[in-house]
């Protein structure tokens, strides 16, 4: 996770890259989007290949990544209290930022910069206010190939797309699919549910996995939505983030004086064996790295 200071520098860096268009009446449904870019270049291919490379993963091979920080008005201090009381745990706390609240898509395009077909992933991952999942640059805490660990599927996006040179591919990740991912990082982070299981099916589709999580639950929104592209050549990923809601939580320069700042905890993936099962089965090591998420939670 990055530091505080840099974070806050992404998250208003994206900012002022939101354009906001009101469609008249405090009632209807405000859009906020910016564009952004991510490359891969042949110098980030070519130190992938290196034993070691920080900028490698074993599945996706080269990749580059960037954080998207949504922004939020700052609860008063009795609000917060009431949601989440001093000493409770993230899964008896109700968050700000909440999944109902928020409608969002993520239109991207994904260009072939080279003079061959190349073979590239376009992956949605991200942060509640409580955790950040991050499957991509978080691979080998568990003990890497060398212990066999298995990679975590990021929350949207694990497939490989073929690009022909110099061809541009078009696609969105929906406002359908961003609530599934939504329901996905709260309930394997705070209520530990399966995370194999959770992320591999639509939870209304088939529960499998999600017999921890509560029948009550307000399940937390993104604050932040990190993309990832990796690519085995030169690649470049334009994509923009639209929120829609109706009232309420997104920050307003004209009302609000602070965003709401948060430092989601990284959440650490649960060894192999325990991630084959569901955080119903009472599974030790899946439980504690839910429950403790890292460092407390």
């Amino acid at each position: 996770m990055a530091p505080r200071s840099h974070r806050q520098q992404l998250r208003f860096g994206s900012a002022t890259a939101l354009l906001w268009a009101s469609l008249g009446g405090c009632n209807n449904p405000a859009y906020y989007q910016g564009a952004q870019t991510l490359r891969v270049s042949a110098a980030d291919v070519a130190a992938a290949a290196e034993e070691g490379a920080a900028n490698a993963n074993p599945t996706i091979g080269a990749y580059v990544q960037g954080e998207y920080w949504l922004d939020f008005r700052n609860p008063t201090d009795a609000q917060l209290a009431a949601l989440q009381p001093e000493g409770t745990m993230a899964s008896e706390q109700t968050p700000w930022v909440k999944r109902d609240d928020l409608t969002v898509s993520v239109p991207w395009s994904l260009t072939n910069d080279g003079d061959a077909p190349l073979r590239a992933w376009v992956l949605l991952d991200g942060a509640t206010e409580f955790y950040d999942y991050n499957p991509i640059a978080g691979f080998g805490a568990a003990g890497g190939e060398d212990e066999d660990e298995v990679q975590f599927p990021s929350l949207l996006g694990f497939t490989p797309r073929m690009v022909e040179p110099g061809a541009t591919l078009e696609g969105e990740f929906r406002e359908d699919d961003l609530r599934e991912a939504m329901y996905d990082l709260d309930a394997i982070t705070r209520f530990c549910a399966g995370p194999l299981a959770v992320l591999n099916h639509r939870h209304e589709a088939d529960p499998i996995g999600t017999a921890e999580v509560p029948t009550d639950a307000e399940f937390a929104g993104a604050v932040m939505l990190r993309l990832t592209l990796g690519a085995s050549a030169p690649a470049t990923l334009r994509y923009s983030v639209r929120l829609r809601q109706s009232e309420g939580i997104i920050f307003d320069s004209a009302r609000d004086d602070r965003r709401y700042e948060v430092e989601p905890e990284l959440y650490v993936l649960p060894t192999t064996a325990s991630a084959m099962v569901g955080g119903s089965t009472g599974a030790a090591d899946t439980m504690a790295a839910c429950e403790d998420g890292g460092s407390g939670g």
